[in-house]
């Protein structure tokens, strides 16, 4: 749009209207994500802040990743009982099902 005209045509008020409209509601979807965020966050606590909580009250957390591999390494440890190894396989199916 030329600024410095003293008047403007039609088609060129349409398309900076266009242009508003546009801009208008890209800024009320940023702000809505923004909200919707913030909801989250105040709903729910990092996994970071849940580990420390937990090891405070002598718990440890873990991933249902670090008990796949506990179990991967108790089934792959020659220490292992056989019912042990037995044991590891069926732990682990149940871990691989979820994912």
């Amino acid at each position: 749009v030329d600024v410095d005209a003293n008047s403007f045509t039609s088609e060129e008020l349409k398309k900076a209207l266009a242009k508003m409209k546009a801009s208008e509601k890209a800024e009320r979807k940023v702000s809505f994500l923004f909200l919707k965020q913030c909801t989250v966050r105040k709903k729910f606590r990092p996994i970071e802040q849940l580990k420390e909580e937990f090891e405070k009250l002598n718990m440890k957390m873990e991933t249902d990743y670090e008990i796949m591999v506990k179990l991967i390494s108790k089934f792959n440890s020659s220490a292992s009982t056989l019912d042990e190894k037995v044991a590891a396989l069926y732990d682990l199916e149940y871990y691989v099902h979820q994912v």
